[in-house]
């Protein structure tokens, strides 16, 4: 018998879902990511802000799918998608399918503010997250010399829950970490 193979692209939200939805399907499943783990994306303000470590909202693919017989997960990169003859090539190898689910997520959109893209800090994932608090804490450390403004650009999910974050750090954490510095100059 001829099991059909299902290759997922992606490990976020929606390669996740369709892999668990598919753990009794009579499919053999390859679920492929540039990532060995799944991100908690709603979570990455926290890290921003220093609110959690990274650790905490990144989550092992293959520990989430230890149970699941019919998943295998390959590291890697898709450097190619043939609909017609039906592989992927990735990392130099060629994986054929039955079945193909695109799962690879989305990029911020900076309508069209170079400036902004190029000069400020995204929170997309965890490296961009750790550079943003880095850039953060360092900014605290040199506040005895320079006036704290920071700017959230961004009104939607994790831009609000940014800015409310980044004041409770201010009003709550770092005055007292910062007991000489005048929190009331932070906007």
């Amino acid at each position: 018998m001829n099991i059909p193979h299902v290759v997922i692209i992606g490990a976020g939200f929606g390669g996740l879902n369709v892999a668990r939805q598919l753990r009794n399907a009579p499919v053999r499943i390859t679920l492929i990511d540039r990532q060995n783990y799944h991100l908690f994306q709603p979570l990455l303000y926290q890290v921003a802000i220093a609110g959690l470590l990274p650790s905490q909202i990144a989550y092992p693919l293959r520990t989430i799918f230890r149970k699941q017989k019919n998943i295998t997960f390959q590291l890697g990169e898709v450097t190619e998608i043939n609909l017609e003859a039906c592989y992927v090539r990735m990392n130099g190898s060629v994986i054929a399918y039955d079945y193909l689910v695109i799962a690879v997520g989305a990029e911020t959109n900076f309508f069209g503010m170079d400036s902004i893209e190029q000069g400020g800090f995204q929170v997309k994932d965890i490296q961009k997250a750790v550079s943003t608090r880095n850039h953060l804490l360092k900014m605290f450390e040199q506040a005895s010399r320079a006036m704290l403004t920071f700017v959230v650009v961004g009104g939607g999910p994790t831009g609000v829950e940014t800015a409310g974050a980044l004041a409770e750090l201010i009003n709550h954490v770092m005055v007292k970490d910062f007991p000489n510095l005048n929190i009331n100059e932070a906007a």
